[in-house]
């Protein structure tokens, strides 16, 4: 049943933020935002798609990070962002381990659902953006439409075969950045 309004989730870092393999962003001073990833959010504020944050962030299960780091964190990207004229509506944050057996950790849909039901959003009509095949379980999980992958983070080569294996199901399609992927969808959603 299609409901509300479209939108588009955003993973966070791989996508909006630069990825630290191994790291987690804990403080503010560490997030740097890729280039063209405000571009590519004000883009998307342009076409009229509210955006939303969806991340694991597990640094805080760790103990590498405490919960008011994340929050900000998430100010300071909220912050960088709107600087650059681009708004993110929300960000919607699992601070669990992997082993732990919470509902909201991707590839699980917790924070997609929670969002979409706070939001009153159509899923089927929405878009995620995403660097690795949690994001793009988590976007199959919850329903959404269409899965964008972005070879800004995790899987740089995954426009590669090889890489591309890593999916179960291959993205709906490939960017570069996420200002080309917000082209893309504000493309497609113009197209109707």
């Amino acid at each position: 049943m299609s409901r509300g309004r479209s939108a588009v989730f955003l993973d966070r870092d791989g996508v909006l933020n630069v990825y630290l393999p191994g790291d987690y962003v804990k403080r503010p001073d560490e997030l740097r935002l890729i280039p063209g990833a405000a571009r590519g959010v004000r883009a998307l504020n342009e076409a009229g798609l509210p955006a939303f944050v969806i991340s694991n962030q597990q640094g805080v299960a760790k103990g590498l990070m405490t919960g008011d780091d994340l929050v900000r964190v998430d100010a300071a990207l909220h912050d960088a962002l709107g600087r650059l004229g681009a708004r993110v509506e929300r960000s919607y944050y699992c601070p669990h381990a992997a082993a732990d057996a919470c509902a909201c950790r991707k590839p699980k849909a917790g924070l997609i659902l929670q969002a979409a039901e706070e939001h009153d959003l159509d899923l089927a009509g929405s878009f995620f953006v995403g660097d690795t095949e949690t994001d793009q379980e988590a976007a199959r999980a919850a329903g959404v439409g269409t899965f964008v992958l972005v070879l800004t983070g995790k899987h740089p080569h995954a426009a590669a075969s090889d890489d591309r294996a890593l999916f179960a199901t291959p993205p709906d399609h490939v960017s570069p950045d996420l200002a080309a992927a917000a082209a893309w969808i504000a493309a497609r959603v113009a197209a109707g």
